[in-house]
């Protein structure tokens, strides 16, 4: 029998988009728009290695994100969605600071 896949891991599995900024995502490494896991909780700030606590990144997005954690919206697992907005409002606020425009979501006229 095969093995039972969470929505989470189905999603990050098929994701074709990056979560933070919308970029297609690309499956030939080394480039920014490569497809990479991330954590929403970093391994480093005491988040699990589960399905739910990924989420496909582009390189770029997850370079800029680093370590960041909002501890403010805990517990993590029932404001996943809380969560994603905020990263997605820190890493356009470093790709705004920084002038980097490389995202589709950064382009005039974009819908967000």
């Amino acid at each position: 029998m095969g093995e039972i896949i969470s929505f989470s891991a189905r999603s990050y599995l098929i994701a074709k988009l990056c979560t933070y900024c919308g970029r297609r995502l690309s499956n030939f490494w080394g480039r920014f728009d490569s497809k990479v896991t991330d954590y929403l909780v970093p391994l480093s700030r005491g988040g699990r290695d589960v399905a739910e606590n990924i989420v496909a990144s582009c390189r770029e997005c997850h370079m800029l994100k680093g370590d960041y954690f909002n501890h403010a919206l805990l517990p993590p697992g029932s404001n996943r969605p809380r969560l994603i907005a905020d990263i997605r409002r820190h890493v356009s606020e470093i790709k705004q600071m920084t002038g980097v425009k490389s995202s589709v979501m950064d382009l005039p006229g974009s819908r967000r």
